[in-house]
């Protein structure tokens, strides 16, 4: 023996009853799926094409610097403090990275024993498709305390430096070999 089916049809139900924690909680449903589609559009944004070239691109730049310190071999002092700054973007051609002297001064050491610095450059010794040789010069004196007359002896110091893009692009910064004269050092720390 088979039952009938027995289907109602929508006419046949109750209406549901609709109440203010409904309808609030309907709202809330509402404002979190709006707050998630502007996140996911946020996100979108941040990670498009454009967007990551962008920060890709303030990432790639590097700008340290290096100091080094004049001074004596024998005693190990001291004489004064300069430093080398560089700035470099893989964006840019190595042609277009610069370095510069940004501080050189003699110490209260340098000056009570008469060293002077008479000057400094970093000229470019050679530059490739991905990287970029400086030089650092350091030119100093010897002489009467004070009165910077008469020099007794003249110094030449030197520094290499490399600027080199890695295997991702990034600029990198690497301090070379360094030179100075008889009785005379280049530190690197203070």
């Amino acid at each position: 023996m088979r039952f009938p089916r027995i289907t109602r049809r929508a006419a046949d139900r109750p209406a549901p009853v609709r109440t203010s924690a409904d309808r609030s909680g309907r709202a809330r449903s509402i404002a979190r799926f709006s707050t998630a589609v502007a996140g996911f559009s946020l996100l979108a944004a941040t990670f498009s094409p454009a967007a990551s070239a962008t920060t890709s691109r303030a990432l790639a730049c590097t700008s340290p610097t290096f100091s080094v310190y004049p001074g004596s071999s024998t005693s190990k002092l001291r004489y004064g403090q300069v430093d080398f700054h560089f700035y470099a973007c893989s964006d840019q051609a190595p042609s277009s990275w610069s370095a510069s002297v940004t501080k050189a001064q003699v110490n209260s050491t340098g000056k009570n024993l008469g060293f002077y610095i008479d000057g400094t450059s970093i000229p470019t010794d050679s530059t490739g498709s991905y990287y970029r040789y400086f030089r650092g010069n350091i030119y100093a004196s010897t002489c009467t305390p004070r009165v910077h007359f008469p020099c007794a002896r003249s110094y030449s110091f030197s520094v290499q430096f490399q600027v080199t893009k890695d295997r991702f692009g990034n600029p990198q910064v690497y301090m070379g070999s360094r030179t100075a004269p008889s009785g005379m050092a280049l530190f690197t720390t203070p």
